[in-house]
């Protein structure tokens, strides 16, 4: 038992971070190479993480001497420098990624961005009028469908299972809220390229912009459910601080993780026509692992809360939101940081595998 967990804390990392690298490359690497990388990154997100540990009292490389929530955190942490470090390692490794060629990949992303995000906007505005067109309580469907679930999941959870977290209407509704728009964009990314066929083989537009279009039109469904939650938190008097306006971070983390994890969705959903179903599947079975109806601290043993709080994006965004909002109490700002810079990265993948494939995606759909 002790040598799989030394596996998936010593040795998966690296392996991880091996697959990334090869993608970067377009799988043109070397069984050789792979294996010397393997041992590079090996070395480095070790010494990183092990280096981390000695600074905060705790340094053993010892599994037998490990807590379970020390070993979870080790690989934890391990996961997210695999996803980052092959960047730089590329740029210093491999001869077709340069920094000039990084830098030409940035500029042509933010260029197509400014271009294009005219046409993101109308877009949206266009689906939106669609979406309410002909019913007869038009718009007041985007506040009546969270305020149901939202009732519905405080009866069940509040009564039956005989929730304690204070103010719970508003802790449940800010849960709702920002998993609805997480779980829209990520499951609604996947078939985004094959629904839009209709401009795509028609003219040029950069893929990632048509998910843009759809995160925009969940965003404002988001801005109006937050609106509900000002609301309710003035019905149920609940205290304001200025730790409020950290809000604003929080949520432009969030759409900037959606908006990675969607665009690298979206690519694999051109390929793999059965993808949408096990999105759904997985999104379900996180969504319980997410704290969308419950504290996880408070909820699940210990250290699985903390952990799974820390470590889970979503579930750290929307915990950290409901401190700031009803309890007044900060949240790990450095944790927020390393979700930025870990959801900058996803975006980069996602932008260059995109700009990578896009000429096939006609073929495919």
């Amino acid at each position: 038992m002790n040598i799989l967990v030394a596996i998936g804390m010593y040795i998966l990392p690296a392996v991880f971070a091996v697959i990334i690298h090869s993608y970067l490359r377009h799988g043109d690497i070397s069984r050789r190479r792979r294996a010397v990388f393997l041992l590079v990154y090996f070395v480095i997100i070790n010494a990183i993480t092990y280096g981390t540990s000695l600074l905060r009292g705790v340094g053993t490389l010892d599994v037998n001497n490990m807590t379970f929530s020390y070993k979870m955190k080790y690989a934890g942490m391990g996961m997210v420098l695999a996803f980052i470090i092959p960047f730089p390692i590329c740029l210093f490794t491999e001869e077709i990624i340069t920094i000039g060629g990084f830098r030409r990949y940035i500029f042509r992303f933010l260029r197509d961005v400014r271009k294009y995000l005219p046409y993101a906007v109308s877009s949206a505005r266009a689906d939106l009028r669609a979406e309410v067109a002909g019913s007869y309580l038009n718009w007041a469907w985007w506040l009546i469908e969270p305020v149901c679930t939202m009732l519905i999941y405080t009866l069940i959870f509040g009564v039956v299972f005989n929730a304690k977290e204070q103010y719970f209407p508003v802790f449940i509704f800010i849960g709702i809220t920002m998993w609805g728009f997480f779980t829209r964009n990520v499951s609604g990314s996947v078939d985004i390229v094959r629904a839009n066929k209709g401009i795509i083989t028609k003219v040029y537009i950069p893929k990632y912009i048509l998910f843009l279009s759809k995160m925009f039109v969940n965003g404002f469904k988001m801005l109006i459910s937050f609106g509900v939650v000002i609301l309710m938190m003035l019905v149920y008097r609940v205290e304001v601080t200025r730790l409020v306006l950290l809000s604003f971070p929080i949520l432009a983390t969030l759409f900037l993780f959606t908006f990675g994890v969607g665009s690298i969705m979206m690519h694999y959903g051109v390929y793999v026509n059965d993808l949408g179903y096990i999105t759904n599947i997985v999104l379900m079975m996180l969504m319980y692992l997410t704290g969308t109806f419950y504290n996880l601290n408070k909820r699940m043993p210990e250290p699985f809360g903390e952990i799974l709080e820390t470590w889970n994006p979503v579930a750290f965004m929307l915990a950290s939101m409901r401190k700031v909002l009803l309890y007044g109490e900060m949240f790990d700002i450095s944790t927020l940081l390393i979700w930025v810079f870990v959801s900058l990265v996803m975006i980069a993948l996602g932008a260059f595998t995109i700009y990578s494939n896009e000429n096939a995606y006609v073929k495919m759909i």
